[in-house]
């Protein structure tokens, strides 16, 4: 990936930095049909709220201060989708994509522009109650699995009785089973991860990069552990119309009643 490539060693955070988050909000939007002519994923509104202006204030409020997305697909909307939905304060960054760098080409842009890598990274197609500012409080490198979503439908990730990750797991039945959930599209990258990724990039440097694939895994593979969060509360993404109606009806029942919906297996 020419031009893409961050110094080597890789800059880390200072102690003083304020936190800094990653929002993926670059995606071609395919599985959305005719919707994705009109939004790009991250500025659809759902629940009375598009994914981005879910998102900003409350990574605000965790004290987050300063925010990169990326742009490919409809670039100006989710440009101004994101400036509308930002608090006073919080500093936003754009990384504009002419193709698709993916997940793991993107945070390796961002280490190189900022100087630094992002302390959480977020897909910008969800809606979730998990607290932002606790994921913060724990050490890098992490990601956030919901143990109630169906294996089946998203696949995810295999982790061991210490919640540290071993692998990928396929989409595929059963539906759920021990020591695998799916991936939310929430993590905290470490530098381990990088390492993987900066090869990836030598050698394919026309390939999108994966953050898991190309990062995470390769960094297990390598014996450098990465911890699982497993969250219990509600958590929907949008990628097709069938999920987009699904989370505007419930997260218009509200946040109470969420939970107990989004949890098929409490009445088994």
């Amino acid at each position: 990936m020419v031009g893409l490539m961050p110094p080597e060693p890789f800059p880390t955070s200072p102690p003083s930095a304020e936190p800094m988050a990653l929002l993926l909000a670059a995606g071609l939007a395919t599985r959305l049909g005719s919707l994705r002519e009109k939004w790009a994923k991250a500025c659809i509104p759902v629940g009375g709220a598009s994914p981005l202006a879910f998102l900003l204030p409350r990574l605000f409020r965790a004290g987050i201060r300063q925010v990169w997305i990326n742009l490919h697909h409809m670039p100006e909307q989710v440009r101004e989708e994101a400036q509308q939905a930002a608090p006073p304060g919080l500093d936003l960054q754009f990384l504009e994509e002419e193709r698709l760098f993916g997940t793991g080409g993107t945070l390796l842009a961002v280490t190189q522009r900022a100087g630094r890598f992002p302390d959480l990274v977020i897909n910008a197609k969800l809606y979730t109650d998990l607290e932002f500012d606790a994921i913060l409080k724990q050490p890098a490198p992490l990601v956030v699995l919901h143990p109630e979503s169906s294996l089946e439908d998203f696949g995810g990730l295999r982790f061991n009785q210490q919640r540290r990750v071993t692998g990928l797991r396929l989409r595929g039945a059963p539906r759920w089973e021990a020591g695998a959930a799916v991936y939310m599209g929430i993590c905290r990258p470490g530098e381990a991860w990088l390492d993987p990724l900066a090869k990836a990039a030598r050698e394919r440097p026309q390939d999108t990069l994966c953050l898991i694939r190309d990062g995470l895994l390769p960094a297990v593979e390598q014996h450098r552990p990465t911890k699982v969060v497993l969250h219990s509360g509600y958590w929907y993404e949008i990628s097709t119309p069938e999920r987009i109606a699904e989370a505007d009806r419930l997260l218009r029942l509200g946040p109470r009643r969420i939970p107990d919906l989004l949890n098929p297996r409490s009445s088994n």
